[in-house]
């Protein structure tokens, strides 16, 4: 499957690791009414169809900032070659005011995550596995708290 010009596209205006990146590569992320889905990622180039991935994924599964991923000869994600150690959280703030959602972006940044923002709603972050529990028992917290929705990055 090759993405085709007018399909749906999520993109990373600004990846985590833009200045060692040098390609851009999409995963299908499925159909939804018929139409294809999308997202496209940014990588290192590190052999003709192999990448490290230079973004932290907002809607692609089980794989993760720093992976090495193959794709196919049309530049497909097909699957995560070598796991970096990272692990991956998505943030929902849809429906918290602007001054909350800053205080809580704020608390979340005190813990040192790379992060990439996909809208003014949703944040996309990666910690070292060693961190990921820290991380997601803040974010269960905040979620129990009705204050976000949080999951994590594998199916």
């Amino acid at each position: 499957m090759k993405y085709q010009a007018g399909e749906y596209e999520a993109t990373h205006s600004s990846p985590v690791w833009r200045d060692r990146s040098n390609f851009v590569f999409a995963a299908h992320l499925g159909t939804k009414g018929g139409e294809n889905e999308w997202e496209q990622l940014w990588g290192q180039k590190v052999a003709p169809q192999r990448f490290v991935l230079c973004c932290i994924p907002f809607f692609v599964q089980d794989v993760a900032l720093g992976d090495e991923v193959e794709t196919d000869g049309d530049f497909v994600f097909q699957r995560v070659v070598r796991s970096s150690g990272q692990v991956t959280f998505r943030v929902w703030f849809g429906g918290q005011e602007a001054t909350k959602r800053d205080s809580l972006v704020r608390e979340i940044e005190a813990m040192k995550p790379l992060k990439e923002w996909s809208s003014e709603n949703l944040l996309a972050l990666s910690v070292p596995a060693a961190e990921a529990q820290q991380l997601a028992d803040y974010l269960q917290l905040r979620e129990n708290e009705g204050l976000l929705q949080y999951e994590t990055g594998r199916s």
